[in-house]
């Protein structure tokens, strides 16, 4: 999945194919999202005005890319998540542990693309404030790309929570999402501090 062309992607996405879907489609726009923010510093690094800058944004570009990496993976995961959740409905006499556990399989990927993109956002407020003033836009559109990302990636959690027969482990799921969205206002306070940034210069 995560070798296909943006065009292949996207007629995947445009097509009755049920992946890849707003789980994969999450994981890719929080990848874009740290990509954004690694153009920015990669663009930055040289520029002497911000020289003192240069160990920071050295050590942050690899963290950067091993998201970007994993977030990618992500796509293949939640592929696969849904595929079992796809099986398992199917199976005839219904089987409650087997939704069950599909159910669960299914929630993991994008919890896990919450992580990853709530890392992501402690990134870009490291480049919102060290990159430079020509590029810096960019980590503004990666801050957005990765509120829209944690609260789709959201919405793959919950939805397969809702459905879940085991209150534990839903109540569990349910409270590391719950958690992890409040990041989504981190975001965007990234967005608004560089659109103050740009209009005030």
């Amino acid at each position: 999945m995560r070798d296909l062309s943006i065009n292949e992607f996207s007629e995947k996405l445009f097509s009755k194919e049920p992946v890849p879907g707003g789980g994969g489609a999450s994981a890719l726009v929080g990848a874009l999202a740290v990509s954004l923010g690694a153009m920015a510093a990669n663009l930055t690094l040289g520029k002497e005005k911000y020289a003192e800058y240069t160990d920071e944004l050295n050590v942050n570009l690899k963290k950067a890319e091993k998201l970007r990496l994993r977030l990618l993976e992500l796509i293949e995961e939640d592929a696969t998540g849904f595929g079992e959740i796809n099986k398992a409905y199917k199976v005839k006499p219904r089987d409650e542990a087997l939704i069950e556990k599909a159910l669960v399989s299914a929630a993991t990927p994008p919890l896990k693309m919450m992580e990853a993109i709530k890392e992501v956002i402690d990134i870009l407020i490291v480049f919102s404030d060290k990159t430079s003033i020509l590029v810096v836009s960019d980590v503004g559109v990666g801050a957005k790309f990765a509120e829209a990302a944690l609260k789709s990636a959201y919405l793959n959690v919950v939805v397969n929570v809702k459905l879940m027969k085991d209150e534990k482990t839903a109540a569990e799921t349910g409270a590391k999402a719950e958690k992890l969205i409040t990041y989504a206002e981190k975001a965007d306070k990234v967005y608004e501090k560089i659109l103050k940034r740009l209009k005030d210069k």
